[in-house]
């Protein structure tokens, strides 16, 4: 399974919709209607995402959502892929101790290489699908929005990223 963490700040078109007009419609620096993290799950497996909702996203709220990772997955042996931030168990001796407090194993992806990571197009295709082209007027909208959105993910037929480092490693 792979894992991370997206800050998403809500405010009138997501700040990237452009216009034709000499000048901008919107002011470039808006006010933020509100901000939350996005915490998105994607089992390799079976091509599913899983998502909640906190308001930061520091070693505490990482925690909380391993101990959400283990009641969906109660009876699974978790191998999480993680990328190397702060509030990561590489280097937050919080997140280590829970993680193994909750037996789950992970393994830290090199340095600068979003591309290893499927989450990451799971989050471009939020910020183009509802992030780009929203003027929600607060964040709970906005989270109704994703929300929706990737549950109807979850339910297409086509949703399994693929990952070129793992296709033949069954093999081996």
């Amino acid at each position: 399974m792979f894992f991370d963490v997206k800050p998403i700040f809500v405010k009138a078109y997501g700040g990237r919709r452009y216009t034709r007009e000499k000048r901008l419609v919107l002011p470039r620096r808006q006010k933020t209607r509100g901000k939350f993290y996005l915490f998105l799950l994607y089992d390799e497996s079976t091509g599913q995402v899983r998502w909640k909702y906190l308001d930061g996203k520091g070693s505490e709220y990482v925690c909380h959502f391993m101990k959400q990772v283990r009641c969906w997955y109660e009876a699974k042996d978790v191998w999480l892929a993680l990328d190397q931030d702060s509030s990561h168990p590489r280097k937050s001796r919080v997140t280590r101790h829970t993680m193994r407090k909750l037996k789950l194993h992970w393994i830290s992806l090199p340095k600068a290489s979003p591309d290893d990571n499927p989450v990451e197009n799971i989050f471009s295709d939020v910020q183009m699908m509802i992030l780009d082209n929203s003027d929600d007027p607060n964040k709970k909208t906005t989270q109704q929005r994703i929300s929706a959105h990737l549950s109807g993910r979850n339910r297409r037929k086509d949703r399994k990223i693929r990952l070129n480092c793992l296709e033949y490693s069954h093999k081996y």
